[in-house]
């Protein structure tokens, strides 16, 4: 009696572990037939700070101890190093960055998304795309396409003048015969614009002022000390100026975007019916089928055999062991 106790003890977790083990090595590739039979289980580039004011300042002395001249200047224009050094470097303009909205044109970056139901897609593109032209604007980009059963879907982006917004998006509306969505931003860049703009003053002043020392300079010593000077403030101006114009043109056209889908409605397929096309799909899909249960086997005859062996085995001496203390 012990002994069948102590076997049975051995051999049901063992039977445990193997059918654990045998069902954790046909997970994986389980999912691999069932697959194929159908089922589903803004630019890095550094701009040089500009110098100004007290940075200016200093910047000139490290030029003037690069040239190998003494601190001390003379009434006039003494030497060549000194008569560059004389040139000062005009201080930074206030930022107007606080400027507010009676004091500057407001600059309004506004959006807008419409998704709207037609009852033809195509029509649509076009009334819109002559609505935007209409106002002065364009279209961005428009695209249509047909689904399976005929019906159609598209997208339209336009940009107008800001001022005629309000009355193009509503005229857009108009054209629809459900709005499902409408929604409408405004991005207000008046401070970022006007703080700009002052930058860029104060970057074009220091240019000039560079060019002025460039013209003074006399040995090829001098130029290349003040070149790289000139080289920086001019990265940054251009800098400057790709900010700004990007603002105003974001600002002066504002952007429309609309989705646009077809009424439903039971209709006579458009599409000819082509009968050996469907037994072609049909035949290819009890291939993808075959191929499954082809890898399924022999996923399960080579992972799975050893261990399904096993398995038996540990049964049949469960079941006699069993049968033993039973008795």
């Amino acid at each position: 009696m012990s002994s069948n106790k102590v076997f049975l003890w051995v051999a049901v977790p063992a039977t445990l572990v193997l059918i654990l083990a045998f069902a954790t090595a046909m997970f994986v590739p389980l999912q691999r037939p069932l697959t194929m039979m159908g089922f589903s289980t803004s630019p890095g580039t550094a701009i040089a700070p500009m110098m100004s004011g007290e940075a200016g300042a200093i910047m000139i002395d490290e030029m003037e101890e690069q040239l190998g001249r003494g601190a001390a200047y003379d009434d006039g224009y003494g030497s060549d190093g000194d008569r560059l050094m004389m040139m000062p470097i005009p201080p930074s303009e206030p930022s107007t960055a606080g400027v507010t909205a009676a004091q500057a044109d407001q600059k309004i970056i506004k959006t807008g998304y419409l998704d709207l139901q037609v009852t033809n897609v195509g029509e649509s593109v076009t009334k819109m795309s002559a609505l935007a032209e209409g106002k002065g604007g364009f279209v961005q980009t428009s695209s249509v396409s047909e689904r399976e059963d005929g019906t159609h879907y598209g997208s339209i982006i336009i940009r107008v003048p800001s001022n005629v917004y309000e009355e193009t998006l509503a005229e857009m509306k108009s054209l629809a015969a459900v709005v499902r969505t409408e929604s409408s931003t405004g991005q207000d860049v008046t401070e970022q614009y006007t703080d700009l703009e002052a930058q860029l003053r104060n970057a074009q002043a220091q240019e000039a002022q560079y060019l002025e020392i460039l013209e003074r300079a006399n040995t090829v010593e001098e130029i290349l000390m003040v070149q790289p000077y000139i080289d920086s403030v001019r990265g940054t101006i251009n800098y400057l100026t790709g900010r700004i114009q990007y603002l105003e043109n974001a600002t002066s056209y504002s952007t429309i975007s609309a989705s646009l889908s077809e009424e439903p409605s039971v209709r006579v397929p458009s599409k000819e019916f082509r009968f050996g096309d469907i037994i072609n799909q049909a035949a290819q899909s009890l291939v993808s089928v075959g191929q499954g249960i082809a890898i399924f086997a022999v996923w399960f005859v080579i992972v799975g055999g050893p261990f399904l062996v096993i398995l038996i085995m540990l049964v049949i001496a469960l079941k006699i062991g069993l049968n033993k203390w039973l008795k």
